[in-house]
């Protein structure tokens, strides 16, 4: 029997909720992989997030992120939340295959020069302006020639690219593999952003892919 892997891009703003939980029932994979890591799947079932200490960044772009699923009726991480559930209720394997997320941000904190820390914060409050049909036309520019609009964000924002996409994309390959090798069907939910390098890092095997912009 043929190993598949069905990637599943979402937006984590969005409210998607369903669409993640009809596709997982669907498929009926044998494994469930979520971009999360045991700590960050914890806060988003949790009554108390945003408690504890916290990197400044994590903090100010946790907020940002709350304002605007609110603005798109969905919350942050609720699609996550949604293919957890679903796993469970269906009694299927579930794995978390990102990075620790306070490291992730720790380390980008710590790589980035005080201007590029102001230009991040600047662009994250500019982001709050921008609407959702300018949000779907650049999620559809971003399918149809991914590896472009990331090239861009690596010549402006080396740095962020190197740690937010190339290295977890790496780390969640080889936890994805692992899976793959014992599971026939697997269905992994992650961020349409890192879908491509994915993609590409586990060509050797069968790969079905459902787009952001077909859940929206």
């Amino acid at each position: 029997m043929a190993v598949e892997l069905i990637l599943v891009g979402v937006g984590h703003v969005f409210d998607i909720r369903k669409k993640i939980e009809e596709i997982i029932e669907e498929e009926k994979p044998d494994a469930v992989a979520v971009e999360l890591d045991f700590n960050r799947a914890l806060v988003l079932q949790s009554k108390e997030r945003g408690r504890g200490k916290v990197n400044f960044l994590y903090y100010v772009m946790a907020k940002l992120q709350n304002i605007i699923a609110k603005r798109f009726s969905g919350e942050v991480g609720g699609e996550m939340i949604s293919a957890i559930n679903k796993a469970r209720s269906m009694d299927i394997p579930l794995y978390y295959i990102d990075m620790d997320s306070r490291e992730i941000i720790n380390k980008l904190w710590s790589n980035l020069s005080f201007r590029k820390k102001i230009s991040i914060l600047l662009s994250s409050f500019l982001s709050l302006l921008v609407s959702r049909k300018r949000i779907e036309r650049e999620i559809k520019n971003f399918e149809k020639d991914g590896e472009k609009t990331i090239k861009k964000f690596e010549e402006e924002m080396p740095e962020l690219k190197g740690i937010l996409i190339d290295e977890r994309n790496e780390y969640m390959a080889n936890k994805l593999r692992d899976i793959l090798n014992e599971n026939n069907k697997v269905v992994a939910i992650v961020g349409e952003g890192h879908v491509v390098g994915l993609k590409s890092l586990l060509n050797d095997f069968e790969i079905k892919i459902i787009h952001l912009s077909q859940l929206l």
